[in-house]
């Protein structure tokens, strides 16, 4: 009869579950974050915000979305793109082989770091990018005071 013997320090098994375990969870958040075009929850459009000068610009991915599907509002300093993506139906005798895009209703809200002019917002819709402008409001704008 043969037996074999391993040592091993005490604490290692408890080592190799936390390691494994922090493996498994970093193999979670590499598949999720591989897909660059992936969409947020419910298919929420990936956005950009970004200032320039005395405004800010917001730019939303909105692939097959027309115009008339859209609603922007702002509100208490919030703004809001809402709409819907309509299905794209298949032909009749005809089957998904992959089907990775999101139809429905959407909706996403940014808070707006400053006061904005809203009579001043203006959107524009081109080849499935929405694109933003919300110009500064005066009170909110950096005013340079001289010290007398």
């Amino acid at each position: 009869m043969l037996v074999r013997f391993e040592r091993r320090p005490l604490n290692r098994p408890l080592a190799n579950d936390l390691f494994g375990l922090e493996r498994g969870i970093d193999s979670v958040f590499r598949e999720f974050f591989a897909n660059p075009w992936a969409v947020g929850p419910r298919g929420e459009p990936s956005i950009d915000v970004s200032e320039h000068g005395n405004e800010m610009v917001v730019v939303a991915e909105l692939a097959g979305v027309k115009k008339e599907d859209l609603k922007l509002t702002v509100h208490d300093g919030v703004l809001t793109i809402a709409g819907e993506r309509k299905a794209s139906g298949l032909p009749e005798n005809s089957r998904w082989l992959r089907n990775e895009t999101v139809a429905g209703a959407f909706s996403r809200s940014i808070e707006l770091p400053h006061s904005v002019k809203p009579e001043a917002i203006t959107a524009e819709l081109t080849d499935g990018i929405l694109k933003v402008i919300l110009p500064t409001a005066e009170e909110a704008q950096v005013r340079e005071i001289t010290v007398k």
